[in-house]
């Protein structure tokens, strides 16, 4: 399949040039590209135990990513299929309303896991953001928001899951800071999936450094800049399956080998909606996989 990914590709550039947006030519690419690509998510070879204690999980976001959140949130209980419970922190500001933390707390109703709600401090107030909301400075807070949690599994509200995370909730962390999925060839990790070891963090005071460092530097894309700088050789790279995301587009075929590919198409963990196109744009606007999106919006009773 992947032996011949530039034929497919020389196929899909030539099928876009009839569209003139922008939008619709990268969905038709990577239809192409991608046809066939995810395969078998979601159904386990061998039945397994039930993961003995809840995996503690982290969200951050503001009230207009509150409905995005409920997305993410059943997903990752649907995915966990009895296989385990999930501690869900939501780390959110006062624009989070009331009926939004119920709704939050509808999508575990069902089964046995629970949502906590954890203000977000002032500590990034003064961060430099390049155009970005402070939405994005909340995941840092983790260290000192969860004091008693040692080690803590991060995603941005743009994913959808596949599979329970119960690999993870077994890795060892070592004295490493950080695991996530390189996604750009050079061990630069985006920061939309992430398993953070707190308890090391504390320990080395990088929290404080963090806040310093935030308020010198205008970085490009910031929160994920500052944590790739600061935990360079710290760090556990984790399978792509991890982190797909579908703006890669052809690059997927050039970074990542065969058997990694295969992983993917049969292992799939968490998709990552990490470009600026949106599963919830306007018809006509939205990106390759996005009825994966729908399909568990539907099930939230956000849907309309």
């Amino acid at each position: 399949m992947y032996k011949h990914w530039k034929f497919r590709e020389r196929v899909a550039k030539t099928a876009s040039i009839f569209f003139r947006s922008k939008i619709k030519r990268r969905y038709v690419r990577d239809k192409i590209r991608f046809h066939d690509f995810i395969q078998s998510v979601g159904v386990r070879d061998v039945p397994l135990k039930k993961y003995p204690a809840p995996i503690d999980v982290a969200f951050c976001f503001d009230g207009r990513g509150a409905n995005l959140a409920a997305v993410a949130v059943r997903s990752l209980v649907e995915a966990a299929a009895g296989l385990c419970d999930y501690c869900v922190y939501c780390v959110v500001d006062d624009s989070v309303t009331a009926a939004q933390k119920r709704t939050l707390e509808k999508m575990v109703g069902h089964t046995g896991s629970t949502v906590t709600f954890l203000p977000a401090n002032h500590d990034f107030d003064a961060a430099r953001r390049a155009g970005w909301p402070v939405s994005i400075w909340y995941r840092m807070m983790l260290p000192k928001l969860l004091l008693d949690v040692d080690k803590i599994i991060y995603a941005d509200i743009d994913t959808i899951f596949f599979r329970d995370l119960v690999e993870l909730a077994r890795i060892d962390m070592g004295k490493n800071l950080v695991a996530g999925v390189p996604a750009h060839g050079n061990k630069y990790m985006n920061s939309g999936f992430l398993v953070l070891n707190l308890r090391q963090i504390r320990a080395e005071k990088l929290y404080e450094k963090w806040i310093a460092a935030a308020q010198i530097k205008n970085y490009r894309h910031p929160d994920q800049d500052l944590l790739n700088f600061t935990t360079r050789g710290r760090a556990i790279y984790l399978p792509l399956r991890y982190n797909f995301q579908t703006y890669m587009g052809r690059r997927v075929f050039k970074l990542y080998s065969t058997r990694e590919l295969e992983d993917l198409r049969h292992h799939l963990v968490v998709m990552h909606f990490s470009n600026w196109i949106k599963p919830w744009g306007g018809r006509g606007q939205r990106p390759v996989f996005s009825e994966y999106w729908w399909d568990v919006a539907k099930k939230t009773g956000l849907y309309k």
